[in-house]
């Protein structure tokens, strides 16, 4: 599958791209969002250097095809309101982990839902996962409900070693993602 092939995509209210230095403001007050890392065991960022930092290490992770990353934003704007990737990729099962997060501001209204279910349409029929993953914290409500939503279903949960967080691991089988959006 050529990049260029996922690079944008598009739904009803948004348009996911890859990022651009320009989005730092915009990385920045996500990733300083202590609301959006409560769930997350990251520190806040508090510069815009380190949201700089992040956009090359994304843009080397996409480059490299260990990953897949798109800013969220809604059409006719440009300013960013989310992300929304495929990481943790492991090419030999055809698996592969979701992970997004969005600004507060833009949380409630639908947005993640949209955007999730572009990237999953991608990654079962054009990038061919077989499997996706999601790893919620424990407690992470928002995101359990629209990893449901979507059909995925509870395997278990574990336990950070080096944090202590409990995380549960969903799944979604392609073979479940079909049957259920044919």
């Amino acid at each position: 599958m050529d990049a260029q092939e996922t690079s944008t995509l598009a739904t009803k209210r948004l348009n996911l791209r890859g990022l651009l230095e320009s989005d730092a403001p915009q990385i920045l007050a996500i990733r300083s969002n202590s609301e959006v890392n409560k769930y997350l065991d990251r520190p806040n960022d508090t510069t815009i250097e380190q949201a700089l930092a992040f956009i090359r290490k994304i843009e080397g992770i996409v480059n490299s095809g260990s990953g897949y990353y798109w800013g969220i934003t809604q059409k006719g704007e440009k300013g960013l309101i989310g992300t929304v990737c495929y990481w943790n990729l492991q090419p030999a099962d055809n698996k592969a982990e979701i992970g997004y997060e969005l600004n507060p501001v833009y949380q409630g209204l639908g947005y993640m839902q949209e955007a999730v279910s572009a990237v999953l349409e991608v990654g079962f029929n054009k990038l061919g996962f077989e499997l996706i993953t999601a790893c919620p914290q424990e407690g992470n409500q928002s995101s359990i409900k629209l990893l449901q939503k979507k059909c995925f279903s509870l395997a278990g949960d574990f336990t950070e070693e080096e944090t202590g967080s409990k995380y549960l691991d969903f799944r979604l089988a392609k073979a479940d993602y079909l049957a259920n959006h044919p």
